[in-house]
């Protein structure tokens, strides 16, 4: 904070805990004073005292920057002494009185109560008592301002698991003025079709003849407001001289202003804060988009994708530049109009604050919000704006912290509801790999609900089949297949995908073998019949008995048991997708 005392202004403004005080002696005059006085005392014997060589200074161990939870007592030291070399002074001398808002205090070192934001004047003043020199300190103690998280938010309040959303992180630092800035309506005022909101704000703080230049004079003009229709509200700004702007005019997307009560037009809803301003987030109202969220109003009704215009600060329809040549002090006049029969909303108050240089420094401060930190789980996040996903379902809590220029820390938290994503298996009505020319029907088998509120589309290749909508889909060419699984409840959708491969399965049959018990070549073993159940098979020898008989002929093979060395004949009866086969041929036991 600048020391008041070097400022070359007119009016000297300083604070009292409540608001601000005038300082009418300056530590000039005091000191022209004393030299009148005092020019020539000789002290000790020694030189001439110059009552302009005595300095005093204010120290704050605990700095002049404190936090508005834990700022508490506040102590404070002075320090006074010549710069004249050849002055012999007594410090003893030295009486010091301090006026600390509305509150005197005396001594070298003393404490204050401080418990509300704010700027406080610690004024100081040190008197020589042997010499009657004077000397004055002023230092100015701020209390840090909340910030407020208008603006805070989730690309999306639900999302499916997995899916990709946006935790968007703003702390609006709150500026402390010692003057009025803000118009606040309690209760809030009623607008509908027809109806007008008119509103002042009267300034008298800044120089004579102070005028508005350019739109960059302005930092911002806010409207807290709820309405069921924006399109249906106009606002306007006039200035002292009569100036007027359309900050907003009729028209634009059908959203919300806030989040308004829609069927209760006597119970108020939640206003949110549209500011103006030379440097926006956003284009025109007229020409922005709305964003879509859900929300309980304050009747208990439940709005689901309500369409509403987002907090923030906007282009003004015509430029603040119009206004330049208006003076800044004077009467500064907001009109919020309901141009429209049918829906209704709420204004809740506005504000206007102009580019913070205009101020005197001991009328206006702002904390700087300097670090972004997001959290889950007691676990930082990255980034801000800070992309997330989440497989596990149920409400996650994020936490917002941030840190300003104070060295304060505040913090807001921001849910997200994570639906559960399809679960399922593609399932196929043969063994994968299947033979060669074989179709197989593929099934999409449920495994976290019943699956009938599912919607399917197939894909082979990243392309979807036509007409391929069901859960089941028969397939015969070889290839990956992939389903697409939406839960039309949820409106989450999952990706399921199947390998379809082929193997050669024709028969081996075997013309010889050596029943031994060697271990090789023991039974009349036949090669890919485990793709033929059901196979059927008799086995004659050479005079036409039979001397081998089975239904269902595998892993039950043949062993030639009791059966003399010698050729015999085979009859295999096997099928496969409906069609029936035969093999005859002769075998060969040898032993």
């Amino acid at each position: 904070m600048k020391h008041l005392l070097s400022r070359c202004l007119s009016l000297l403004m300083i604070f009292s805990v409540v608001g601000i005080v005038s300082l009418f002696a300056v530590n000039d005059a005091r000191k022209s004073q004393n030299d009148e006085v005092f020019s020539g005392w000789d002290v000790s014997g020694g030189a001439e005292v110059d009552c302009d060589s005595l300095v005093v200074s204010i120290e704050a161990p605990d700095g002049l920057m404190h936090c508005p939870e834990n700022v508490g007592e506040v102590s404070f030291s002075a320090t006074a002494a010549y710069l004249q070399d050849e002055v012999d002074y007594d410090p003893g001398n030295f009486s010091f009185v301090w006026n600390i808002g509305e509150q005197e205090y005396h001594g070298s070192e003393v404490s204050h109560e401080f418990s509300e934001p704010g700027a406080y004047a610690i004024r100081l003043t040190v008197t020589d008592t042997e010499t009657g020199c004077v000397a004055d300190a002023l230092e100015v103690l701020m209390v840090g301002t909340y910030p407020t998280f208008t603006g805070t938010s989730i690309s999306a309040d639900t999302v499916c698991a997995d899916e990709m959303f946006t935790l968007y992180g703003v702390a609006n630092p709150t500026v402390w003025t010692g003057f009025p800035t803000l118009v606040s309506e309690d209760p809030p005022f009623f607008v509908a079709g027809g109806d007008m909101y008119e509103s002042s704000l009267e300034f008298d703080v800044f120089g004579e003849g102070v005028e508005i230049l350019s739109a960059d004079d302005f930092d911002r003009i806010c409207v807290n407001v709820e309405h069921v229709d924006q399109s249906h509200l106009r606002f306007e700004l006039e200035s002292p001289d009569g100036q007027v702007i359309e900050l907003k005019g009729y028209g634009g997307v059908t959203a919300n202003f806030g989040e308004p009560v829609v069927w209760e037009d006597d119970i108020p809803g939640s206003g949110y804060q549209y500011c103006f301003s030379p440097s926006p987030q956003f284009g025109r109202m007229d020409e922005t988009s709305p964003q879509y969220h859900e929300y309980t109003d304050n009747a208990g009704n439940y709005y689901f994708n309500a369409a509403h215009l987002p907090e923030g600060t906007y282009t003004p329809d015509e430029s603040l530049d119009n206004l330049a040549g208006s003076s800044l002090n004077g009467t500064w006049t907001l009109r919020v109009e309901d141009g429209t029969q049918g829906e209704t909303g709420h204004v809740f108050g506005w504000s206007l604050f102009f580019d913070e240089s205009f101020y005197p420094d001991s009328l206006i401060f702002t904390p700087e919000i300097v670090d972004y930190q997001w959290y889950r789980n007691g676990s930082p996040i990255e980034g801000n704006p800070a992309g997330v996903s989440l497989s596990e379902q149920g409400d996650h809590q994020f936490l917002l912290e941030v840190t300003d220029n104070f060295g304060c820390t505040y913090d807001t938290t921001v849910t997200v509801n994570v639906l559960p994503l399809p679960e399922a298996e593609i399932v196929s009505e043969l063994e994968i790999p299947v033979c060669e020319g074989d179709s197989t029907l593929l099934t999409v088998q449920p495994l976290n609900n019943d699956g009938l509120d599912w919607v399917y589309q197939w894909q082979l290749g990243g392309q979807d089949m036509p007409d391929r909508t069901y859960d089941t889909l028969m397939v015969k060419t070889p290839g990956t297949y992939t389903v697409m699984v939406e839960d039309t409840v949820t409106g989450c959708i999952a990706f399921f995908d199947k390998t379809v491969s082929e193997q050669n399965c024709d028969l081996t049959i075997p013309n010889v073998f050596t029943p031994n018990a060697d271990g090789v070549n023991d039974e009349f073993e036949i090669l890919n019949l485990e793709h033929y159940p059901g196979a059927q098979i008799v086995i004659y020898n050479r005079w036409g008995e039979k001397v081998f008989e089975h239904n269902d002929y595998y892993n039950n093979w043949w062993d030639g048991r009791n059966a003399p060395d010698g050729v015999y004949f085979y009859v295999l009866r096997y099928s496969r997708m409906g069609e029936t086969r035969y093999a005859e041929g002769s075998v060969t036991i040898i032993r």
